[in-house]
């Protein structure tokens, strides 16, 4: 009869004791060529305690010290390796095997630990480091590191005992601190780490937390963080660059939340503004309704465009040239210029889109009210100014249609109606406001090919080069304008009436007319101007009868730059209309009904919307899908991997 002996499992007390004597062989921690016989004996110890015990009962084990020593092992054969005698083929030969089963012991001991005791292996594996002074070989701590992500499953403790490692050893040893920072953000590359969304957010947070320690100024206790500011903007940017694009959205929310809580001074925040101009020009903007999560253009144009703060203000407008940049026309637009019908430049013009055209109009009040809000409060910084012209300049490039001609002419009309109106502002500033607007016009005529309207620009830009070319475009700081020139005279500015029609006979006849009406009503609302009379030739079409209506329209205007004719101030405006037919056929009959005013349509809300703060972020936003790990390069090619 064949009797078959059963191995006996080591488990509980006994295989504490086991773990326990392997400390007398696999020490000291050094690479003294003496102890190689004590190595060796441990690494068949090792081996003899991995084949008789279970993946439960290790865990439950006392593992410490089977952590240590497969880590000693592999550190001295390695090492050994690397130093060998060249020529001694046999030796090298031996060495090479040595390395191989330390290595081997090494991926089962962290295939049974983890990733169930995660945790504790990190910490042994850091103190072993330390003790070892193993941080100045970067290379060899990140595949060992490595490892660990891959049979952790991914997850993001690594990170989180890294920092607080970092943060209790900086004021002690601020080089190895660094070196520690190193191998983090290269980590940080690893396809072995999986992103999770709950995990991602605080990571997030703790290194936003970090870099706002260095780069605080002064001396405080956090004052050492100086030293790692670079270290922590690579991180933040390493994890920028391995983020999905839908985790990348999130990433952008979680910081404006956290920068809106924390405080700031300017210097903090010009060094901030880089991080998050980073984050969002990484991110791929497709269609604008469905890009960006609800709340977030609230949360830029009210807390940051529209701020008391000019380096908030400016933190928004470039943020929002960022979102809405998508045909990367942001450089050509730093510098507010005149577009000629001949200008040939390398701007380029997006492709219209009914989602784009849906998102404009339900965020135009709002872009209307914190753009100008904008100019208002910061018409002093010629930065802020001309962030604010790339941003409505972003919105006329990548959205061509009526509303966003409209809307950008809406804004310069009102623009031009502060610079000329407003009480204690510097020639300069006004000066930088005529610019912007000429800008506007022009890039509008530019986008959309108006004959008519161009014509009319090109006629204020012409009489400005004459008489007043400081109202033109580039912006100085310096002008030297003559006193006895009068700079304030009508013919060097808009009339709301002049645009009014241009647009109208760019956009007649297409379903785009109904951005005029918009233009129209905000214009009635906003700009005040002298009394004349204006004669429009409109050409109407009902069905096939073509005609033409005259219409006398008597406007009052109050600018401080016309002459004043004496009218009655509560004088109402009247409209008269008169058919004339042009064709030869009699007329068939009459309207029965004058033609309606122009108002602005129902889908423009009487009031602004109000913003909403951030929402919260949902826990089904990402993936539960993760992509399958790959063996890191450290590990060598046999047959030892996870089941």
């Amino acid at each position: 009869m064949l009797i078959v002996s059963r191995r006996k499992v080591l488990e509980g007390a006994n295989l504490d004791e086991k773990i326990s004597e392997l400390l007398q062989y696999y020490s000291p921690v050094n690479l003294t060529p003496s102890s190689q016989v004590n190595k060796i004996k441990a690494i068949k110890r090792s081996r003899w305690i991995l084949s008789r015990t279970s993946r439960v009962g290790l865990q439950n084990a006392n593992f410490h010290e089977l952590v240590r020593c497969s880590l000693t092992l592999v550190y001295y054969f390695g090492m050994r390796l690397k130093i060998g005698r060249p020529g001694y083929h046999y030796w090298n030969w031996r060495g090479r095997c040595h390395f191989k089963r330390a290595e081997e012991i090494f991926h089962q001991a962290m295939e049974n630990l983890l990733p169930e005791r995660i945790e504790e292996t990190i910490r042994v594996t850091l103190g072993f480091i330390s003790e070892a002074s193993l941080w100045p070989y970067e290379s060899f701590v990140q595949q060992i590191f490595e490892i660990l992500l891959y049979y952790g499953q991914g997850k993001s403790a690594v990170f989180h005992l890294m920092l607080s490692d970092i943060h209790c050893v900086l004021f002690t040893d601020v080089v190895s601190a660094r070196h520690r920072t190193r191998v983090l953000y290269e980590l940080l590359r690893s396809e072995n780490w999986i992103m999770d969304k709950n995990e991602l957010l605080s990571l997030i947070i703790r290194f936003l937390n970090f870099f706002a320690y260095s780069i605080s100024k002064g001396e405080s206790e956090f004052s050492l963080y100086k030293h790692l500011r670079k270290g922590f903007e690579v991180c933040l940017r390493r994890i920028f660059e391995r983020a999905e694009n839908h985790h990348k959205l999130t990433i952008i929310a979680t910081m404006m939340n956290w920068f809106y809580v924390v405080n700031l001074t300017d210097d903090d925040m010009f060094e901030f503004s880089s991080l998050l101009d980073y984050a969002a020009r990484m991110y791929q903007v497709k269609v604008y309704s469905e890009s960006f999560c609800e709340g977030l253009f609230d949360h830029v144009l009210k807390n940051l465009v529209g701020s008391p703060n000019a380096l908030y203000s400016l933190v928004g407008s470039r943020l929002l040239v960022r979102f809405l940049d998508r045909q990367t026309n942001a450089q050509y637009l730093a510098v507010p210029a005149i577009y000629y019908d001949f200008s040939q430049v390398e701007l380029k013009v997006g492709v219209y889109d009914s989602g784009d055209k849906a998102f404009i109009r339900e965020y135009r009040e709002k872009f209307h009210s914190y753009f100008l809000e904008a100019v208002k409060r910061h018409c002093y910084s010629a930065v802020n100014l001309k962030a604010v012209f790339a941003a409505i300049g972003c919105i006329v490039l990548e959205v061509p249609c009526g509303l966003t001609a409209a809307v950008a002419a809406c804004m310069a009309m009102v623009v031009q109606d502060y610079a000329i109106n407003a009480e204690h502002v510097p020639a300069r500033c006004r000066y930088w406001m005529h610019a912007i607007v000429v800008s506007v016009m022009s890039l509008v005529c530019w986008v959309h090919r108006a004959p008519d309207l161009y014509r009319y620009v090109n006629r204020i830009v012409s009489t400005r080069a004459k008489e007043a070319p400081q109202l033109n475009p580039p912006l100085t700081k310096i002008y030297s304008v003559e006193k006895r020139i009068v700079w304030n005279k009508p013919t060097l500015f808009f009339e709301d009436w002049e645009l009014r029609y241009g647009l109208w006979k760019h956009f007649q006849g297409t379903p785009l007319f109904v951005c005029v009406a918009v233009f129209l009503g905000l214009l009635v609302a906003n700009v005040e101007g002298r009394t004349k009379k204006v004669v429009i030739h409109v050409p109407y079409k009902v069905k096939k009868l073509k005609h033409t209506h005259t219409i006398y329209k008597t406007v009052h205007h109050h600018h401080t730059h016309h002459d004043h004719v004496d009218h009655d101030p509560t004088a109402e405006e009247h409209e008269h209309f008169h058919h004339f037919h042009v064709h030869d056929d009699s007329p068939i009959g009459q309207h029965s009904q004058p033609v309606g005013g122009i108002g602005i349509p129902d889908f423009l809300p009487d009031t602004p919307l109000e913003v909403d703060d951030l929402p919260k972020l949902r826990h089904n936003e990402l993936s539960r899908n993760p992509p399958r790990l790959v063996i890191p390069p450290y590990k060598r090619h046999y047959n030892v991997g996870p089941k």
